[in-house]
């Protein structure tokens, strides 16, 4: 497994491009789709330990890599999402936001729902279990699970209805929408852990605060290299103080560890440019990998494959998993071009 993590790192390492100022591209499309890349690639290796036993020293590496990122690994995208949000209200204004409902979404819980399907049809002819009806129909809520990975998708939905809410309630006012949609990921916190784990509610704040760096992303540039180096530097050591318990925590687990996380992620792109095709496509590719990966796990664990052979195991969950990836997306995108047609 450690050549599968060198492989992630070498590809990672090689399109790096150092700049002495990359500020102005630091959250571009281009930029944030790679990164993207390298997390959902390390979301895939986080899922599939769990189904073998790693105890040689060239495949405890891998564990131990997403172990010690744990729920950080999904931040990225919860970031970037309340980023970009904020940046298209600025291009487009407040008939951006009317179109969340439909757009963003009902779409998002559309493709969800397809992929539950599968997971169903999968459970009923491989895996015959007895599933109540209220437990398919808040599978297809993402409030519970067939199988499949639920947790951020009704993270993201929830983030986006308060995305919604926000940027309505004050007519497309970033400041004020940016402080109601914090308040509101709060109140999620703290309802949704009275319910469910705590990795739950671990990344929700990630959101917002894409919100507030789209806000003051012009105050962030950091032109002086002493004082981007200090930055940079203090933010590791927060994540590490985090990371190590050394600092108080919030519902359960920090949220200094994401914050410090984001803010490095930020920092570092202001001087790095990652700019890879393979990344960037595995960024496109991301809905489709993190919710259909189960299936070919899933289906390798009910053949017994995972305890044979699990460098073969795992390169017959990826392949499998990036086929149905490419094909969930191009049938997803033919159904949006039906029923969410531009006007």
């Amino acid at each position: 497994m450690l050549v599968f993590l060198a492989l992630l790192a070498a590809i990672t390492f090689a399109s790096m491009r150092f700049s002495q100022d990359n500020s102005a591209q630091a959250l571009s499309v281009d930029q944030t789709q790679s990164i993207k890349g390298i997390f959902v690639v390390t979301i895939f290796f986080s899922h599939f330990c769990p189904y073998v036993v790693l105890n040689q020293w060239y495949d405890t590496p891998m564990q131990e890599y997403c172990r010690w990122l744990g729920q950080l690994m999904v931040a990225p995208f919860l970031f970037y999402s309340g980023y970009g949000i904020f940046e298209s209200v600025k291009k487009k204004g407040i008939a951006y936001v009317k179109g969340f409902p439909t757009k963003r979404i009902l779409k998002i819980l559309l493709h969800f729902d397809l992929a539950v399907i599968l997971f169903l049809l999968y459970d009923f002819f491989l895996a015959p279990e007895y599933l109540s009806a209220p437990k398919i129909l808040l599978s297809l809520l993402a409030w519970e699970s067939v199988g499949n990975s639920n947790w951020f998708i009704f993270a993201i939905l929830c983030a986006y209805l308060f995305g919604y809410v926000g940027l309505l309630a004050f007519k497309g006012n970033l400041s004020r929408a940016a402080i109601l949609i914090t308040v509101l990921c709060i109140i999620y916190i703290v309802v949704v852990s009275k319910f469910k784990e705590r990795y739950w509610i671990d990344t929700i704040l990630a959101f917002p605060l894409g919100c507030l760096v789209s806000l003051f992303k012009d105050k962030l540039s950091f032109k002086k290299h002493m004082l981007w180096f200090v930055a940079i530097a203090v933010c590791v050591l927060l994540l590490v103080a985090a990371k190590n318990g050394l600092i108080p925590t919030f519902y359960g687990r920090t949220q200094s560890a994401l914050f410090a996380f984001s803010a490095a992620l930020v920092l570092l792109s202001m001087r790095v440019k990652i700019n890879s095709k393979v990344l960037s496509w595995f960024g496109s590719q991301v809905f489709g990998i993190y919710i259909l990966q189960r299936l070919p796990m899933n289906f390798g664990k009910h053949l017994h494959w995972n305890e044979q052979n699990i460098y073969l195991y795992f390169l017959f969950c990826l392949a499998v998993t990036l086929l149905l990836a490419i094909a969930f997306n191009k049938a997803t995108s033919w159904l949006d071009s039906k029923l969410f047609k531009k006007p």
